[in-house]
């Protein structure tokens, strides 16, 4: 996270080792599964999923497997169009979800991320406020999640520092959840996961912002 901008990091090259390495393409389809849950458990039939730092797209087609329709956002524009390459239709938005996250309010049942919100943490250009990017970036989770609705963030912190800021940050926003580590004893495995629900209650849309209402968009959405 310190050596670029994710957006630099993940240039052309690395999109394309991502698909062409078997062991990272059994990482990224396994540890959805674990993140996934969470969200998919809190909404009957085909939940609407958001997968922030989605990549290639691997987090997504576990959700797509799972009889759930998928959004994806990436700050890489290489890391998406490796993912079109697949040839399979989705929504997919190039966006730096630190600046916050531009969907309708209450329009996602659940949200997934997989190892991209520590990205976050880092002060990767001159102008970036880790604090205050976090900050951002929960309260447009908040926004866009149904009341009640649940996330799941796989995270890689640098260190308890990191950790707290990521927590503290959630808090500010008034979201309840745990931090688990799975693996917590295996120095190559452990991965920390923050699960998290929204407000039951959230205060009503700011002035000419709609509720969530109607269709949902293609091919990620389903009808009104």
């Amino acid at each position: 996270e310190r050596s670029a901008p994710a957006e630099n990091f993940y240039s052309a090259n690395e999109a394309a080792r991502y698909t062409q390495n078997a062991r990272m393409r059994t990482i990224q389809t396994h540890t959805p599964r674990a993140a996934r849950a969470a969200p998919a458990r809190a909404a009957c039939g085909g939940a609407l999923i958001l997968d922030l730092g989605c990549g290639t797209g691997y987090s997504g087609r576990v959700v797509e497997k799972h009889g759930h329709f998928w959004v994806g956002l990436d700050v890489s524009a290489d890391m998406l169009e490796e993912s079109r390459q697949e040839g399979r239709p989705c929504d997919q938005l190039c966006h730096d979800m630190g600046t916050g996250l531009p969907f309708r309010r209450r329009i996602f049942d659940g949200v997934i991320s997989i190892s991209a919100v520590q990205w976050l943490c880092v002060a990767t250009k001159p102008e970036h406020n880790p604090e205050r990017r976090l900050q951002n970036f929960f309260r447009g989770l908040k926004r866009v999640l149904v009341p009640g609705g649940r996330a799941a963030l796989q995270v890689y912190p640098e260190d308890a520092e990191q950790m707290e800021l990521i927590r503290q940050a959630a808090l500010g926003q008034d979201f309840g959840g745990v931090f688990v580590a799975d693996f917590p004893t295996s120095e190559n495995s452990k991965k920390f996961f923050l699960l998290l629900y929204a407000p039951k209650e959230q205060p009503p849309p700011e002035r000419g912002e709609s509720e969530r209402s109607g269709g949902r968009g293609r091919g990620g959405g389903r009808g009104g």
